[in-house]
């Protein structure tokens, strides 16, 4: 591990996706040019500006450093599916061709988005995903709830696009 990956890894509970997909808690100011340096061209922050730890003015920060910043406040208590399904659409269409770095304030938002995404979008075994979702956390019941609901869309967009595709390939399910 290079000097700038180690600095990473510090990283209140950082979490390698893939190769162009990285989460973690609050970043400081420090921290976030190592971001950079990494070679990061994005930064998403899903926490509140009243978070405990918030950074203050981050999106200065970013924006100073050369980074795009994307701030999709997540509340705690009541997160909205549609937000979160929203989300989870940008992450997987931005790192097609970025590398991006995902945060909250203690990654606990984060690890459950990334519990579906590794499922949905990487096609990851649910116990995989659910070990490294627990490494970070085990939400509680509000958010184990979002997952459901969340989860439950997500599969049904899947069998959508299953469908969809047997009915323009007749053998694909043969």
């Amino acid at each position: 591990m290079n000097e700038i990956e180690n600095g990473l890894s510090k990283i209140e509970n950082f979490q390698f996706v893939h190769e162009h997909l990285f989460s973690s808690g609050q970043p400081s100011a420090e921290q976030l040019q190592l971001i950079k340096e990494y070679g990061v061209t994005t930064v998403i922050n899903l926490a509140l500006t009243d978070a405990s730890n918030h950074l203050d003015s981050e999106d200065r920060v970013c924006l100073e450093l050369g980074l795009n910043y994307i701030h999709v406040p997540i509340l705690w208590d009541t997160p909205s599916d549609d937000q979160c399904l929203l989300v989870l659409d940008m992450i997987d269409h931005l790192v097609q061709e970025q590398m991006v770095w995902v945060h909250c304030s203690k990654n606990f938002r984060i690890s459950s988005l990334m519990y579906l995404y590794r499922q949905y979008y990487m096609n990851i075994d649910m116990p995989a995903a659910q070990e490294l979702m627990h490494q970070i956390w085990e939400p509680n019941e509000t958010w184990t709830g979002l997952i459901h609901a969340v989860s439950l869309q997500l599969q049904g967009r899947k069998s959508t696009q299953e469908l969809q595709q047997s009915l323009i390939h007749p053998n694909h399910f043969a």
